[in-house]
């Protein structure tokens, strides 16, 4: 009798723990997203504190360093649409962003303020278009469109001031198109079926723990029940939450439907929704291309004289090639990583449309890019998200450059510029309304630039180092 009690007593301990683990081995990747479409507005406000040191070398010659301490805010909005089908897969994205910036400098003991105000409006479109074979052609429109306006009040020396307004408003248009294989697959909507799963088995209201075959064709239904547009909350929450009760009801995983049972399904469907989760390789190359149009005009005022005007205009034109790299993986239901790596070729050619003939505003520049993203994310619940990530870029740049000191002079420019950025982002899911997100990072910059001429004696170079530590605090609000 106290063997049956003692084996009865193992199981009770042993047997939930054993459960629980068959949603804790899902793989995730095994889930294919269905037809759907969906749409997301979303408001951001951000809160920035920031803090530089820079050191300035120029071959042995100057040395300057600076040090800069500011807080400034961002107010931005972003549209989002996708869309997914077996021969498609594609986003837009409209983003626009205000800027205002006031802060104050001290460099070598000499003060500067400044005021400025940025805006930006971006569009970018991914459209990928598959054979059966998960072959595919990718075309990817950019347009953007920015403009900026900088006060500055200088102290040039102890008794001497200047200042400077200016201002530059540029638009860029991009259409690369490549060639590639493989796909990456959305999968957070089987890891929600599998939230709402264990909550219930936790709870007890689970007659049989389902098959996968089960558990991802209920994935199913939520990705379609989630991205059906609806104008009235309620009654979206309501034939949201009757597509999920009679899936479970009809295949038979509930054991009882009492309040506790609703309470649960209401819960997770309202914050169980979290970050996006990926699976999948793809590699893809072919042409990159780029067209952008910029005009500048400067005013400057010495000691409280007559102004300074001037206007410039620069048009650049860009054509080369882009291979990329994307792979994704959920290493389990609770962690997930993803890498994307791109190197690209281009030839810009820069001209300035009112001075065609001016040599010093009109050359070409031969760029090699090469960048690689990683991260690390830990996902403990449904609300919350941290991720620990790390980008780098390396990008040399190329071309014949003319400067005038008393007469024209030609030399070879040659740049190469290195950037790490490791950071934390951790993200809490406060409502389906409002979200907050932490985010801490630095900055690390390297460059090197060289100006070579016929004679060694004028060469110079330009090294350049530069530490920057970012904290923000995000509140996001999504109308829908």
């Amino acid at each position: 009798m106290n063997k049956l009690k003692l084996t009865a007593l193992f199981l009770g301990l042993i047997l939930p723990v054993l459960l629980f683990g068959q949603f804790s081995g899902f793989d995730l990747s095994k889930y294919k997203l269905p037809d759907i479409k969906t749409d997301r507005l979303d408001l951001n406000f951000n809160l920035y504190n920031n803090h530089y040191k820079d050191l300035s070398q120029i071959s042995n010659i100057d040395t300057a360093e600076s040090k800069q301490n500011y807080l400034s805010g961002a107010l931005n909005f972003s549209y989002y649409h996708f869309r997914n089908s077996e021969k498609y897969q594609g986003y837009l994205s409209i983003d626009g962003n205000l800027n205002p910036l006031h802060n104050k400098t001290n460099i070598n003991e000499l003060i500067t303020k400044r005021n400025a105000i940025y805006t930006d409006l971006m569009i970018t479109s991914n459209n990928s278009f598959y054979n059966q074979n998960k072959g595919f052609i990718e075309v990817d429109p950019y347009l953007s469109y920015s403009s900026s306006n900088d006060k500055y009040h200088r102290d040039i020396s102890t008794s001497s001031t200047r200042d400077d307004n200016y201002g530059q408003f540029t638009t860029t248009l991009s259409i690369p198109v490549l060639i590639g294989k493989g796909r990456i697959e959305p999968v957070e909507d089987l890891r929600l079926a599998i939230y709402i799963l264990e909550e219930l088995y936790k709870a007890g209201r689970i007659a049989s723990i389902p098959t996968e075959n089960v558990i991802i064709e209920m994935a199913k239904e939520i990705s379609q029940i989630k991205r059906k547009r609806f104008f009235d909350s309620r009654i979206r929450k309501i034939e949201e939450l009757q597509v999920v009760d009679s899936f479970l009801v009809v295949n038979d995983i509930i054991s009882s439907n009492d309040i506790t049972y609703f309470s649960i399904l209401n819960d997770q469907w309202d914050y169980a929704y979290g970050p996006t989760r990926e699976s999948g390789f793809a590699i893809s190359a072919g042409i990159d291309n780029n067209v952008s149009f910029s005009k500048s005009s400067q005013e400057i005022i010495l000691d409280n004289n007559d102004p300074i005007k001037s206007d410039n205009k620069a048009n650049v034109y860009g054509l080369g090639g882009l291979i990329k790299l994307r792979y994704a993986r959920p290493i389990n239901l609770y962690w997930q990583t993803s890498t994307s790596f791109s190197t690209s070729y281009i030839m810009e050619f820069t001209r300035n449309p009112d001075q065609l003939d001016n040599a010093i505003e009109n050359f070409e520049t031969n760029i090699f890019r090469t960048d690689l993203n990683y991260s690390l994310q830990f996902i403990p619940n449904s609300r919350t998200s941290l991720k620990l990530y790390i980008v780098g870029s390396f990008l040399n740049s190329q071309g014949k450059r003319t400067k005038i000191n008393i007469d024209p002079i030609d030399y070879d420019l040659n740049t190469n510029r290195l950037t790490i950025s490791p950071g934390l982002e951790l993200y809490y899911y406060i409502s389906p309304q409002l979200r907050v997100q932490f985010n801490s990072s630095f900055y690390l910059l390297n460059s090197n630039s060289l100006e070579r001429y016929e004679s060694p004696l004028l060469n110079m170079e330009h090294i350049w180092n530069r530490y920057h530590h970012s904290v923000s605090v995000n509140f996001i609000y999504s109308f829908f």
